[in-house]
Parts: C-alpha cells; sequence; structure tokens
C-alpha cells in the first residue's frame, strides 16, 4: 500500500530549472572566452542554489499517511502534520484564500481545510494547498483514512462507555464488601437488665447460688 506520495511538478517549473542549470553550464563554458573568474564565480553560486535548494525541494516535498495524522514535508524548512480528526474538508485547489499555506508545486492541486489551534484551546479553519503526484490514489487514501478514522473514533467512545459501566460496577462491589466487613468487625451490643430500685442479679451457672446487691 502505497503511503507516500511526491508532489507532482509543473511544466513551468521544470522549464525554470533547466534554463537554470543551461545559464550555470554557460557561465562556466564563458570562462573559456572571457579572461575572468566572475564567470566562474557566478556559476558556482548557481549550481550551489541548484544543488542546495531547487533540487531538494523538488525531490523532498512529499505527502506521507501516518497512523493519526498526514504528514506534509515543505523542503527545506516546513513540516506540517494535521490530524485526520481536524480535517474538516477537502476542495480543489483553484480558489484563493486569506489563511493558506502553499506545499504545491504545481497547479493541479487541492486544498485541505482543517482546524489548528492558535491560542490556547482556540482554533480556526485553515488551508493548505498541496498537489500529489498521483492525485486519484491519493484522494483515495485520504478518504479511507478519514472513514477508518471516524469508525476508530466511534469504538473508541464504545469502549470508553464499557470501560466506565466496569469501573462503576467494581466501585459499587468494593463499597458493598467494604460494608460487610465493616459490620462483622463492628462489636457485639450487650443488653444488661436490672429493676427499678437499681439492683441487680447475677445468678451461677447451676442455679445453687443467688446474690442480690443493692
Amino acid at each position: 500500500m502505497q503511503l507516500k506520495f511526491q508532489s507532482a511538478v509543473s511544466g513551468w517549473l521544470k522549464l525554470f530549472v533547466v534554463l537554470f542549470n543551461i545559464v550555470a553550464a554557460a557561465l562556466f563554458i564563458a570562462r573559456i572566452f572571457i579572461d575572468s573568474n566572475i564567470t566562474l564565480k557566478l556559476g558556482a553560486a548557481f549550481i550551489a542554489v541548484d544543488i542546495i535548494f531547487i533540487i531538494p525541494l523538488i525531490m523532498l516535498t512529499y505527502y506521507k499517511f501516518c497512523d493519526d495524522y498526514l504528514l506534509i514535508h515543505d523542503f527545506p524548512i516546513r513540516s506540517f502534520k494535521i490530524k485526520y480528526t481536524d480535517i474538516v474538508d477537502v476542495e480543489d485547489g483553484d480558489f484563493e484564500t486569506r489563511d493558506k499555506s502553499i506545499v504545491a508545486l504545481s497547479l493541479d492541486r487541492v486544498a485541505i481545510c482543517y482546524n489548528r489551534k492558535v491560542k490556547g484551546e482556540k482554533t480556526e479553519k485553515h488551508y493548505i494547498f498541496i498537489s500529489p503526484r498521483e492525485m486519484s490514489l491519493f484522494l483515495i487514501r485520504l478518504s479511507a483514512r478519514l472513514q477508518q478514522n471516524k469508525v476508530d473514533i466511534e469504538e473508541k467512545a464504545r469502549e470508553l462507555s464499557l470501560k466506565q459501566k466496569e469501573h462503576e460496577l467494581k466501585k459499587k462491589l468494593a463499597d458493598e464488601k467494604r460494608k460487610k466487613e465493616k459490620e462483622a468487625k463492628a462489636p457485639e451490643i450487650i443488653k444488661v437488665s436490672g429493676n427499678k430500685l437499681g439492683k441487680f442479679k447475677t445468678e451461677e451457672v447451676d442455679g445453687e447460688q443467688e446474690q442480690t446487691k443493692e
């Protein structure tokens, strides 16, 4: 199952990269005809930009399905982890909005709308534009993840409900057990009868002796 999708690259961007490298090569070739190190320095600068930024941008911009979130990697500095539970909607990426982040290298893109935290527990809707190379398969995978996440949430809710009922039953049984143990350990109350004059009568076991105390 494919879980990682590289970003598609538009034809205009590919053309720009080709022209950029042609210019870099031309600067090195110009050194043969121009007796100056300026062309070499410019050529080296072009190659450095190409190796450090342009090529990694194309190669390392990708979107990956993880267990609980969608990882959107944008070279060189940005990375987004969007939980499936936060995704609100997926729309065609042919519109403009202020609250957006663009991690797309092609105009054939989609916009994922999700809730993100801004201050404390406060959230706001934000759009992130992406352009997977295999768009149809990506959307199928995303739809399946969202559906699975919905099922998982419902199952977890049922599990929590059952655990809560089990906890309440255990607590009730424990309370009843403590109550019975407490009653069993309680001392017996012995009642002693006496006459109105405060006389108490004691008798021996065999009934032969009898004592009267006033």
